[in-house]
């Protein structure tokens, strides 16, 4: 996997000597939304939440938890960060970005099991992961004229910074129940492949990526999960000359 990521930037940066010559420099900054889910044989559309026998707020020896919590529907997502890019006149773009980003997967409550009772009920459970991106990606100008349009693709590596879940459901009483917790550590740091588009009108442009996750989060069970994003950025370009 690391040698995608080098042969990827050692091409951008050996387009010609004349290319060098003339490039120029581009910084952006972005903020951004989308969905993103897991995938693979170990991500489910819905789960059995345990509840802990022992009262809140002693959890010395049980947590709660989800049976299953890597869920396959689609998980709200938010980002932002900076975009430096190079363009060049042969109309190839070297670019590298560093981003924020709060990600996660969905799944459906079906039951709750607080030993030795279980019950049907309707919830969600939503798991949720907080990471810092770098993403290095080549790009093509299709289209130069009043707007510009770029194709992308790279790679993705991300360095975990915290997680936490939240699950809501109806008790046996039929009373909405909000549990969930904070400030745990990522299983994984995660390593992607990702492919984009890009729309811009002068300094304001349009990102579109997805992100394809090759890093198992399920370490400890025998059913693999990856990271599937999609991402909507809103970008602007202050610096945008050349060196």
């Amino acid at each position: 996997m690391k040698k995608i990521a080098v042969l990827l930037i050692v091409a951008g940066l050996t387009f010609s000597k004349s290319s060098w010559s003339q490039k120029k420099l581009t910084l952006s900054g972005f903020i951004g939304s989308g969905v993103s889910f897991f995938g693979g044989p170990g991500a489910v559309s819905k789960s059995t939440y345990y509840r802990s026998p022992v009262p809140f707020p002693n959890f010395t020896t049980d947590v709660d938890t989800m049976a299953v919590p890597y869920g396959n529907k689609p998980y709200t997502n938010f980002l932002a960060g900076i975009n430096a890019g190079m363009k060049f006149p042969s109309k190839w773009i070297l670019r590298f970005s560093i981003q924020y980003e709060h990600t996660g997967g969905r799944l459906d409550v079906d039951s709750i099991t607080t030993p030795p009772v279980k019950y049907k009920t309707t919830g969600t459970y939503s798991r949720q992961y907080d990471n810092i991106s770098f993403n290095p990606q080549i790009g093509k100008v299709l289209s130069q004229k009043k707007l510009s349009f770029i194709l992308f693709a790279g790679v993705d590596y991300t360095s975990k910074l915290a997680m936490g879940d939240e699950c809501e459901f109806k008790d046996q009483n039929g009373q909405n129940t909000i549990i969930g917790y904070s400030g745990g550590e990522p299983e994984v740091n995660d390593f992607r492949v990702t492919l984009g588009a890009s729309v811009s009108y002068k300094k304001w442009g349009i990102d579109i990526n997805y992100k394809h996750g090759l890093t198992n989060y399920n370490k400890y069970g025998t059913d693999k999960v990856f990271s599937r994003i999609f991402h909507l950025r809103l970008q602007f370009a202050f610096l945008d000359k050349s060196i």
